[in-house]
């Protein structure tokens, strides 16, 4: 799927807002452009907020001659004249003008017109036209345009599967029985008054057949009200104006027919997310809409209404007229995958030709991950040590952020390339920091219901980092590498990363059972690369279960070859005189923080003689509890020293693809609490037998007392299970499909 070299392409579009046609159209291409190598941002005029982390300002835009620009044709936007003056390579991307036949005395009219004008005048200064059918790619021949292509649109059907409908949409709308559907902005090319002639007709066939209109509309509106005045003659009408994306899917699942009426379509986006949705169509061939269907669904060239509400009634019963449209419609739903689209769009944006080097004797491999150096995080911790023991035989490129602290994306490291020891580290600068704050609102938003396309771009990029000259310098120098190793699904840096390169990528998930998993936007990070390297079994499994489609899946895990830790010297340097509990890793919440003060509370009371809890690392929580001592980010040696003389190390985080801190304990013979919650974790004190996991205040006593009348044979075991976690192993398996990555790109 990936072009032998990428051109930056970027977007220009005249405004951005959620739930917007074209804006979502413009991720979409965003998208598959980089499936096929293409980095790029998206600019705007007017940007909607919340949205502003996602696209930038048109101002900001600053093209290089190699690049490409495209111009999503805005009705009488400036942004026709902008790209003309653009030294680079430009193109359009037509999604229709409504003719102004049909708003003869609506201001609108006058900027249709305008609109058409501006269409035709660009036509010779253009090196590219995109179209999303030939209906529209029609119309730009029509007005001049020469190197014209199709690139049709596309729908994930996932999206529109009733798990992702509003439940309470949903049950209100299944309550009434037969519903006929209808979708769209309420204008008067859309012909809803039609719709509204249909419903008449079938209610005389099925009296309580229900109307609903999903679509925005200004109340005020002359054309809105008319359609309110027509509809109280009937019954069950209703308008659920503009909606959310899970009360559009209710809408569309609840259905027993949707119906189209307009009388221009420059492609009909409802009607492939009514194919989606399992719901027969009938629609009225105009525009592009014959072109759309494709000989699925039920498609008329007159509207005599009571012969339409016969046949609707037909479509409606389980008939096996309705089963006959319903194959077609999944067979034509095909035609608008990304695998179909992609091609279209190589095409029109055909990419550079490849200046793939020479295989040299020692092959270059970038390794990608959001923070790296001395940074507190598991993720990070295992990438740098696997960049530092594959760099004996391969030559190691880190590419990596400026930002040491993943919460805010500050640029703590100055950006340029510098060397440790054998890897060349090379940073890019985070161009906008993160706002904590608005990104949990954001996220306690998305976290408990269905989201669309544009919802998870939004919050991923919300998450960041936001580094495009990582994504620049990737598609400029991705000739320079044999392969790739990108570092955790969650972060844009592999989640825009990983098409740029596809199957020349390894990825290191570390995947755990977290809310974001959910994400459709992950979909493609876990099938395009070569293959995916598990740390765990339960990793492994939790991929296999949310990732039908995923890549390959081996596991590599971490090797742990610590050398003994020495306890009277970390607690000299801390003052410690009581046994203790330790934990080392990022002091917040996500990671289980609170519950573990939770727990130690009530350790304290039930036990006589309690330990210290030591808790070490960098975090912003502000820890005041009787018997903790938090003594803040300590070196690697600290952290050794201090495991070994634990009385025990507790790991209280749910999230886990693999706890190292587990594994150092095991290797320093210190038994391990850890939270049953993660899977992961329950997995590796299970096999390793070397310590207890709980689950609420009374099961982390239980443990305590159990590590207690047990700790010298579960040291031993843990030291045990250690031994056979070696890194000579684990990079057996990264050397094998690094080889293999090289030995298949050639």
């Amino acid at each position: 799927m990936v072009g032998p070299l990428g051109t930056v392409v970027h977007q220009i579009i005249p405004n951005f807002y959620s739930g917007d046609a074209s804006s979502l159209a413009a991720l979409h291409l965003q998208r598959l452009l980089r499936c096929l190598g293409h980095a790029g941002e998206i600019f705007a005029l007017e940007v909607a907020p919340g949205m502003t982390s996602l696209v930038k300002p048109v101002s900001l835009l600053r093209a290089l001659a190699d690049d490409w620009v495209l111009y999503h044709h805005g009705i009488a936007s400036p942004l026709s004249g902008r790209i003309l003056h653009l030294r680079c390579r430009r193109g359009v991307v037509y999604h229709n003008i409504t003719p102004a036949r049909w708003y003869p005395r609506s201001p609108l009219r006058e900027s249709l017109v305008a609109g058409r004008a501006q269409l035709k005048a660009m036509a010779d200064h253009l090196d590219v036209a995109i179209a999303d059918s030939r209906f529209n790619a029609q119309e730009l021949i029509a007005n001049g345009y020469q190197n014209v292509h199709v690139v049709p649109l596309f729908v994930e059907p996932e999206r529109f599967g009733v798990d992702q409908a509003d439940p309470a949409t949903l049950t209100q709308l299944r309550r009434g029985g037969t519903t006929i559907l209808s979708v769209g902005r309420i204008m008067p090319h859309k012909r809803f008054e039609d719709v509204l002639c249909l419903h008449a007709e079938l209610l005389r066939l099925r009296p309580g057949a229900r109307l609903v209109i999903a679509g925005e509309y200004q109340p005020g509106d002359a054309y809105f009200r008319s359609l309110r005045k027509a509809a109280r003659g009937l019954k069950n009408v209703e308008f659920l104006g503009k909606v959310s994306h899970p009360e559009l899917v209710a809408a569309y699942r609840a259905a027993s027919l949707y119906v189209s009426m307009s009388e221009h379509e420059g492609f009909g986006v409802p009607l492939i997310e009514a194919m989606a949705a399992g719901v027969p169509i009938m629609a009225f061939g105009a525009g592009a809409v014959r072109e759309t269907m494709n000989d699925s669904g039920v498609v008329f060239s007159e509207k005599q209404f009571a012969f339409l509400a016969e046949l609707a009634s037909e479509l409606i019963a389980p008939s096996a007229l309705r089963k006959a449209v319903l194959r077609a419609q999944q067979r034509r739903l095909q035609a608008f995958s990304a695998s179909r689209v992609l091609p279209c769009l190589r095409s029109a944006i055909p990419p550079r030709r490849s200046t793939r080097r020479a295989v040299r004797n020692r092959r270059r491999v970038a390794l990608i991950v959001q923070r790296y150096g001395e940074v507190l995080g598991g993720a990070e911790i295992h990438a740098r040590q696997v960049a530092n023991r594959l760099s004996r035989k391969w030559e190691i490129t880190v590419l990596t952020t400026c930002s040491r602290d993943h919460l805010r994306w500050d640029n703590d490291f100055p950006a340029g390339s510098h060397r440790e020891q054998r890897v060349e580290v090379q940073r890019f600068p985070c161009q906008r920091p993160r706002d904590l704050r608005s990104f949990n609102m954001l996220s306690r938003t998305l976290f408990d219901r269905p989201t669309d396309y544009g919802e998870e771009q939004r919050w991923l990029a919300e998450q960041g980092p936001y580094v495009p000259d990582l994504f620049r310098h990737l598609d400029k120098h991705r000739d320079d590498f044999e392969a790739f190793i990108f570092f955790t699904y969650l972060y844009t840096s592999t989640v825009w990363g990983v098409p740029l390169v596809g199957g020349r990528a390894i990825l290191v998930p570390t995947a755990h059972d977290e809310p974001p998993l959910r994400f459709g936007v992950y979909q493609e990070v876990f099938a395009l690369p070569s293959v995916l390297l598990c740390n765990t079994p339960e990793e492994r499994e939790l991929i296999h279960r949310r990732f039908p489609r995923h890549a390959r899946t081996r596991l590599a895990g971490v090797g742990i070859d610590t050398s003994p830790g020495t306890p009277s010297r970390f607690r000299k340097r801390f003052h410690l005189t009581l046994p203790y509990l330790m934990y080392v890793g990022r002091i917040e919440s996500g990671k289980g923080i609170p519950e573990l003060l939770r727990c130690y509370a009530e350790l304290r009371r039930c036990v006589a003689e309690p330990p210290e809890l030591v808790l070490a690392g960098a975090g912003s929580m502000r820890i005041d509890q009787r018997g903790v001592r938090y003594i803040g980010p300590i070196s690697e040696r600290d952290k050794l020293d201090g495991i070994a003389g634990a009385f025990a190390v507790v790991v209280p985080s749910r999230y886990e693809s693999l706890s190292l801190l587990a594994l150092e304990a095991f290797s320093q013979a210190t038994p391990v609490l850890a939270n049953g919650e993660s899977e992961v974790l329950k997995g590796q004190v299970d096999r390793s037998r070397a310590g207890f996991t709980y689950r609420d205040p009374g099961s982390f006593v239980r443990g305590y007392r159990q590590i207690d009348a047990e700790r010298r044979v579960l040291g031993r075991r843990g030291l045990a299970y250690a031994r056979r976690h070696s890194w000579k192993r684990v990079l057996e398996v990264y050397d094998e499909e690094l080889t293999r990555i090289a030995r298949d790109h050639r």
